[in-house]
């Protein structure tokens, strides 16, 4: 006779909270203890990186606040918990590797990094790797590097996600999959949503506004597939597509960009029905 064992959630609160519901006052701690199903709940109040570990891909490391590694489990926060790197130590806000990972209710801000140019990916919002990630009802302001990053065989699922005032939206690369919808990615200096090599992304109802180094761009095999969303006031260009790659529109308005869409090489940018390409 087999034993089903119920889901926890592991409560962490900030460090300046006594409240006798608290069992942890750091979120690394909760996520080492937790086990396959359970719930990291975050209560109010702001975390900062006190402590980071280092996760490997490839050539690189990625300096984690909080990094899971082979668990699936939901780190939730609520109203009012803000992951905070403005202070201490310069590292990504959430790792995941080789994970299965719900991330809801979250607001991630100011993470950066020690040094602009190295192999440390630090400043960095949510870096996937070769992971599931569900995330969802989060907002990510003033990072110095991406917002949201998948590597490898990562498939992210995303809705109601804000991506404000950074450096980049989001970037795809290797075989990374996104399915991205009814979220905003505003005012950052590169792109809103960058996708390569093969990797590839579907979107809807989404709006990409204001940023600085295109809005949908994509190099070598990547494909985005974009309906039902606003492209308005990027620079240079707001769909861009270079190399094999493709980035298809419908029934979305490309409207106040410097110029709507540009391709090099066999890049090709589609505008199918219902689409509507205006100036300012």
């Amino acid at each position: 006779m087999s034993t089903v064992v119920a889901a926890a959630i592991l409560v962490v609160c900030p460090l300046e909270t006594q409240s006798a519901g608290c069992q942890f006052h750091s979120v690394q701690e909760a996520v080492d203890r937790a086990s396959d199903g359970d719930t990291v709940l975050l209560k109010a109040g702001r975390y900062a990186p006190n402590q980071t570990r280092d996760v490997t891909y490839k050539d690189i490391t990625v300096r984690a606040y909080v990094a899971v590694e082979g668990k699936r489990l939901s780190i939730v926060g609520e109203k009012g918990a803000v992951l905070d790197g403005s202070t201490q130590l310069p590292s990504t806000a959430i790792v995941m590797s080789h994970a299965n990972v719900t991330v809801r209710g979250l607001e991630i801000t100011g993470f950066r990094y020690a040094v602009e140019e190295d192999n440390i990916y630090d400043g960095h919002g949510v870096f996937v790797i070769d992971s599931i990630a569900r995330i969802e009802q989060v907002r990510m302001t003033h990072l110095a590097k991406m917002g949201l990053t998948g590597r490898g065989d990562s498939r992210l699922t995303v809705s109601d996600l804000q991506i404000l005032d950074g450096h980049m939206g989001i970037w795809l690369a290797e075989t990374a999959q996104l399915q991205l919808r009814d979220s905003t990615i505003r005012n950052n200096d590169s792109c809103a949503l960058g996708a390569y090599d093969d990797s590839r992304a579907r979107v809807s109802g989404s709006l990409f506004d204001g940023n600085r180094d295109d809005g949908l761009y994509t190099e070598q095999r990547a494909v985005i597939s974009a309906s039902h969303v606003l492209i308005l006031n990027n620079r240079p260009i707001g769909a861009h597509a270079i190399g094999n790659s493709r980035i298809s529109i419908n029934h979305s308005a490309l409207l106040g960009n410097d110029a709507a869409v540009g391709n090099q090489g066999n890049g090709v940018v589609a505008l199918g029905a219902g689409s509507r390409i205006g100036g300012s």
